[in-house]
């Protein structure tokens, strides 16, 4: 069995936590195109809000994954919230808003999840309280590999982008490469997908999995989508990646344990689908964009 199946009980508790930071975070920070300003921020310890600002008060709130704690973080003081097994969604969501509270921030939300299919409120919802410490681990290991290849790959790049983050409403780490050319999406009454997908981009991302993928699994999606043609894979790609015309995306599924995975193949399946997809989307004066920095290799490059 998967790591998905194994553990989607615990995978489904911390992303409703993250929900609970991402809604703040929506709120909060300035807009940005392509739902860049609600990503989260892969940390050492979990994940985080970033800094953010209430009225005349900054404010941070992270998951440490590594300690089994929610920090809430004042400009003078700290309020720790416990992550434990048994203990519910709707228990996380009032002693956030506690904490937010206590530190002088009225904050509110929308308390529907986004993007899971799920219509309970964080306040009503009791079901969702699963939580295992070294679960918790394995997920930050598997978000920080992505944030690092993700990173290897994009940095160098020289086109407009977003930059890796967790994306709480699917919950995957995601980078994105944007062409400067405008293509609404079709159904104007789809709230998220509208701003999400408003110009030629590409996003390359990692997911933990889903009903579909017992694997935790990279991405490549071009938008505009792909419809009616099969994606070449050719011999710059990992042997085992492949196109999904029924997802529309390139595909990278990890069969082995994350000790086993060979990071420069992930960035490979990148490079090779970037390049496929901007021939797809027939992006005109890239070629400067694969051009190598006028830099000296840094500790990280070597």
């Amino acid at each position: 069995m998967g790591f998905y199946n194994s553990h989607t009980s615990e995978i489904t508790t911390l992303q409703l936590v993250s929900q609970i930071l991402g809604k703040i975070k929506l709120e909060y920070a300035a807009q940005e195109p392509q739902w860049a300003h609600v990503m989260l921020d892969i940390t050492t310890r979990g994940f985080s809000t970033g800094l953010l600002k209430h009225e005349n008060a900054h404010f941070e709130i992270e998951v440490s994954l590594m300690e089994s704690s929610i920090i809430i973080k004042g400009e003078k003081d700290d309020i720790v919230v416990k992550l434990e097994n048994g203990k519910s969604i709707s228990e996380y969501y009032r002693e956030i808003f506690d904490a937010t509270t206590s530190l002088g921030l009225q904050l509110s939300i929308y308390t529907v999840p986004q993007e899971m299919g799920m219509e309970t409120r964080f306040e009503d919802d009791v079901d969702h309280h699963h939580y295992n410490e070294d679960v918790a681990k394995q997920i930050l290991r598997w978000f920080q590999l992505a944030w690092d290849v993700e990173h290897r790959f994009i940095a160098p790049i020289r086109q407009r982008k977003v930059a890796p983050g967790l994306f709480w409403g699917t919950f995957d780490v995601s980078c994105i490469l944007i062409y400067n050319e405008f293509e609404s999406f079709p159904d104007d009454s789809k709230l998220i997908e509208r701003a999400a997908f408003d110009e030629h981009m590409i996003e390359f991302g990692f997911w933990l999995g889903s009903d579909g993928f017992e694997d935790p699994t990279f991405f490549t999606l071009p938008y505009p989508f792909v419809e009616g043609v099969e994606l070449e894979v050719d011999n710059n790609f990992p042997s085992e990646s492949y196109f999904s015309g029924q997802m529309a995306e390139y595909l990278y599924e990890m069969k082995n344990d994350i000790d086993q995975i060979d990071s420069d193949e992930i960035v490979r399946f990148f490079e090779a689908s970037c390049r496929k997809s901007f021939e797809y989307l027939k992006w005109q004066h890239t070629d400067h964009c694969f051009e190598p920095l006028k830099m000296k290799s840094n500790q990280k490059e070597r």
